[in-house]
């Protein structure tokens, strides 16, 4: 049923920068775009400065002068208000997808914890409620061998006597698999009595579990016991 294996690299998932970078790399083409929007006034400028030197009367006072620095600073408010809008837009998609990352992990961990301490938790109160605890929670691979091994496992619970209470001492995600299922560590510890003459006897467990969506829910698709 539950494989022990050797312990294997933790492997960190997480990955929600590359819509920061997006943004980065559009504020940074507008920013371009305004300097170049800002060279043009610039020229512009010049040019219309040395026409108009070129077409007045000699003596005659200029009437009109267009106003360089006015230009220079309705460019620069324009390169400041495209900057500003295009960080915020690509702010707010970057916490967008931090948040959609959050809650997506904070599920299914929840599903996780959930799922682990209905199957370290049996009672010999109700053998078969508690296995099917264990296959409502189960799906994929571990579905297929628990499903195999029920009966089994009630006969035990129940002839044993066994009584678990449990504690999930923490989860964490490790990894998004290639099959679509997400590997999590799992600490936990148990108080187990049962006929053998264990008397609230501490018991802690380690386990690697993958993890798989089932319709709306997390299920636990493969157990492993780390030492």
């Amino acid at each position: 049923m539950v494989r022990r294996v050797t312990s294997r690299p933790a492997v960190t998932a997480a990955d929600a920068a590359a819509q920061a970078s997006r943004a980065a790399a559009e504020a940074e083409a507008a920013a371009r775009e305004a300097e170049a929007a800002l060279a043009r006034a610039l020229a512009e400028d010049a040019s219309t400065d040395i026409d108009d030197g070129a077409t007045e009367a000699p003596g005659t006072a200029r009437k009109r002068k267009r106003p360089r620095w006015a230009v220079v600073g309705a460019v620069l408010s324009a390169v400041a208000v495209v900057a500003l809008a295009v960080t915020s837009v690509g702010l707010a998609r970057s916490h967008d997808d931090h948040q959609a990352v959050a809650d997506h992990d904070l599920e299914l961990l929840q599903g996780t914890r959930q799922a682990v301490m209905n199957l370290i938790t049996p009672s010999a109160a109700d053998p078969a409620g508690s296995a099917q605890r264990i296959l409502d929670g189960a799906t994929g691979e571990w579905k297929t061998e628990f499903e195999s091994t029920k009966t089994e496992f009630i006969d035990t619970i129940a002839q044993s006597k066994t009584e678990s209470t449990g504690e999930i001492l923490g989860a964490g995600i490790e990894r998004a698999n290639d099959d679509g299922t997400t590997s999590v560590m799992v600490a936990a510890v148990t108080k187990v009595t049962n006929a053998a003459g264990a008397k609230d006897e501490p018991r802690t467990w380690r386990l690697r579990v993958q993890v798989g969506k089932d319709g709306d829910l997390y299920k636990l698709a493969k157990i492993e016991v780390v030492p």
